[in-house]
């Protein structure tokens, strides 16, 4: 698949609704992230999404795609991007992918991704372009990935109100 190389931010993926990003580019790169992490001996996924209007489908495309590289997937909703560290740090997630444009203009949307406690940036980032661009990322899905989970599976946190509760902070 054709990819714009220049979504491939030093600190994440950005890009313009529709068209540098698209629910398939999204599924690409859920492919991608998907390799990276199995590569990384990781598996339990978190996804979160902003509220854009575009972060719907790009959360179901890149569940898609993680799915297909052998991830577990458990989707937190709509959640803000520190909820998604906070799963990642205190709930056993072995990497977190965050779907959000944060302080861009709305007709952005984009990507920051997790590797069990260690934000991607920079080369990283990179290495996750250069499996799509060297087709190194898995086309179809492979049998060990489990389905999409939703949220009230993550002990701790709150349907709807997405915030931990205080007691499951306590423990820690």
């Amino acid at each position: 698949m054709e990819i714009n190389a220049n979504i491939f931010r030093e600190y994440d993926i950005r890009g313009i609704v529709d068209k540098d990003l698209t629910p398939s580019v999204a599924r690409t790169l859920g492919q991608a992230m998907g390799t990276y992490f199995r590569r990384q001996g990781r598996r339990r996924t978190a996804v979160g999404r902003d509220c854009r209007l575009s972060s719907p489908a790009y959360g179901q495309a890149l569940s898609a795609g993680l799915r297909a590289a052998g991830c577990d997937v458990v989707d937190l909703g709509t959640i803000p991007t520190p909820l998604l560290y906070f799963a990642v740090f205190y709930k056993a997630f072995e990497a977190g992918v965050m779907i959000t444009g944060s302080h861009n203009p709305p007709e952005y949307n984009g990507f920051k991704m997790m590797s069990g406690q260690d934000t991607l940036y920079g080369e990283t980032i990179q290495e996750i372009y250069h499996l799509i661009r060297d087709d190194k990322a898995p086309r179809r899905p492979r049998r060990d990935g489990r389905g999409l989970r939703s949220c009230p599976r993550v002990p701790g946190l709150r349907r709807g109100r997405h915030q931990a509760r205080p007691e499951a902070q306590d423990r820690h």
